[in-house]
């Protein structure tokens, strides 16, 4: 590989780069020069923080899952802010459980369509300018839970499990053009997203992990930029970063 191919003319979109494994995955393409637009949703405040600690490497870009329409907007935000696009990580994503049998249908076509539309809709807008990139990526943070299943999460797991089907498919569609096309399925995290989970359940958890802990979005992130940056034989990999939890 190319030494400048992580220098400072590399950009890269981070969806739901905000917070938890997102901000992570930001900052840590930051620290190899990168320049990054930073999504967000209702975390302005925090995009604003990560800009304001790397100066002219991140730009913070309004998304929302919920509608498709922004999606254009975001890519179009960051390609006419830097002249181009070279990495996309689809990190953004909503969790909520709940069995099948005790789950409304409208509520759980939600989770498919939050987590699915938006994250396709970004893929797609970004396509068009990825061509042009240098070492061209794009890597789906998908879960664990979509590889092996969970129950209390059909729709979830559901959900993530149709990106590493849409991931490993458009890695066939794109590589003539040069793009990779990887997914990350992680683990339990310690993030906002999991601090609802109770002392109990994350004792279980914990205890079924071989590692016997949860991981750490540095450590996610960690894996989606090697496979956004580094892994360049690598596509149509799932790479599955769980601390053993699904052996």
């Amino acid at each position: 590989m190319d030494e400048n191919d992580h220098d400072d003319n590399r950009v890269a979109l981070v969806s739901g780069g905000s917070r938890g494994i997102g901000a992570a995955v930001t900052t840590a393409l930051t620290q190899r020069g990168c320049r990054v637009g930073c999504t967000y949703r209702t975390g302005h405040d925090e995009a604003e923080k990560l800009a304001a600690g790397a100066p002219d490497q991140v730009l913070p870009v309004h998304f929302d899952l919920h509608d498709e329409s922004t999606a254009a907007l975001a890519v179009e935000r960051v390609v006419s802010h830097w002249g181009r696009l070279d990495s996309l990580i689809l990190n953004a994503g909503q969790w909520s459980g709940g069995r099948l049998a005790e789950t409304e249908p409208d509520a759980w076509w939600s989770v498919i369509e939050t987590n699915l539309r938006g994250t396709v809709a970004l893929a797609r807008a970004a396509l068009p300018h990825l061509v042009d990139g240098r070492s061209p990526s794009i890597v789906l943070v998908s879960s664990v839970v979509g590889v092996i299943g969970h129950a209390g999460d059909t729709a979830y797991a559901g959900a993530k499990s149709a990106m590493i089907g849409f991931g490993r498919s458009l890695a066939k569609e794109v590589a003539r053009d040069g793009i990779r096309v990887n997914v990350l399925a992680p683990g339990f995290v310690t993030t906002d997203m999991t601090d609802a989970v109770s002392p109990s359940a994350r004792r279980r958890i914990e205890e079924a992990t071989v590692l016997g802990r949860f991981g750490t979005a540095d450590e996610i992130a960690k894996a989606a930029v090697f496979l956004s940056e580094d892994a360049t034989f690598c596509t149509g990999s799932v790479l599955t970063v769980d601390g053993g939890w699904a052996l």
